[in-house]
């Protein structure tokens, strides 16, 4: 995992080749959490600059990624490769809802519009604006693949490591292709349907294989495992392995939590000041 304070130029034009992003948001105490599939994205994405993007939100059954945005703010973009290299990309923002009544509402789906052929964006119902506070890249080992067989059959993946030439290809002068033996691979017995497209990738299983057979996959999740991005605690037997005493780093946490909650524990203490006076006040009187 690699963490980046803005989109460099090779991953913004990398996120733009990407035909699916995921939006993932959450309220502040409510129990859902949300996360959206987007496609379209060469028309209805589009990286603004290095720390914001926008996307054009056309009206759907639901409205979470809206109400939480006003509630808090906090949005989650990410896209992930299909193809031959694995990767995963999150972009971490602070979004601003444009309602389709705004003044900007237009000029904003013409920007995120620009260089696309389509041009009427019917039931758009708002433009969400993300500014990015920070980018995070990781492995995507457990991501499948499109089988590179049915778009490159002339390509060649021999030589990488931890690739095995798996497609069914028919190789001469013109490159024939045999779609059909290349879809069932993994699939032979079923009916062909638009899973067939994928396979798995090699990736997770040799660089798991080599963690374990290595004897370092205890000593990796205790580094990488512990915490969460955001100090939270983590795996308890990783934790273990640092000489964590678990009660006192659950506790911290949780005193963490309620030091966050500045408006509650504000109203608490104001409330408790309150009722401490009008007790006194009643004591008084009674006396």
């Amino acid at each position: 995992m690699k963490l980046y304070d803005a989109l460099s130029d090779d991953l913004a034009s990398w996120v733009r080749q990407q035909p699916v992003f995921f939006t993932g948001s959450a309220s502040t105490h409510g129990p859902h959490i949300n996360v959206s599939p987007k496609g379209l994205a060469d028309s209805h994405f589009a990286i603004l600059s290095p720390n914001r993007c926008a996307y054009i939100d056309r009206m759907g059954s639901g409205c979470e990624t809206i109400s939480h945005s006003y509630e808090n703010g906090r949005l989650c973009l990410m896209f992930m490769s299909f193809g031959p290299t694995p990767r995963i990309l999150r972009l971490f923002c602070r979004s601003i809802i444009v309602e389709w009544d705004s003044p900007r509402f237009q000029e904003l789906v013409r920007t995120v519009a620009q260089g696309s052929q389509r041009e009427d964006f019917d039931a758009a119902r708002a433009v969400i604006v993300c500014d990015i506070w920070q980018v995070q890249t990781s492995c995507g080992y457990g991501v499948p693949r499109v089988k590179k067989g049915i778009y490159a059959a002339d390509e060649d993946d021999a030589g990488s490591e931890v690739e095995e030439e798996t497609a069914s290809v028919q190789k001469s002068s013109d490159a024939t292709v045999d779609i059909d033996k290349i879809l069932r691979k993994g699939h032979e017995g079923d009916k062909l349907t638009e899973v067939c497209v994928f396979e798995e990738r090699p990736h997770l299983d040799y660089w798991a294989g080599t963690m374990v057979s290595k004897n370092s996959a205890h000593k990796y999740q205790a580094q990488h495992n512990a915490r969460s991005m955001d100090g939270l605690p983590g795996m308890k037997t990783a934790r273990r392995d640092n000489n964590e005493i678990l009660w006192v780093g659950d506790a911290a946490a949780y005193l963490r939590r309620m030091a966050a909650e500045k408006v509650s524990v504000t109203i608490g203490f104001l409330l408790g000041a309150f009722f401490y006076f009008i007790l006194g006040t009643l004591g008084s009187v009674a006396q």
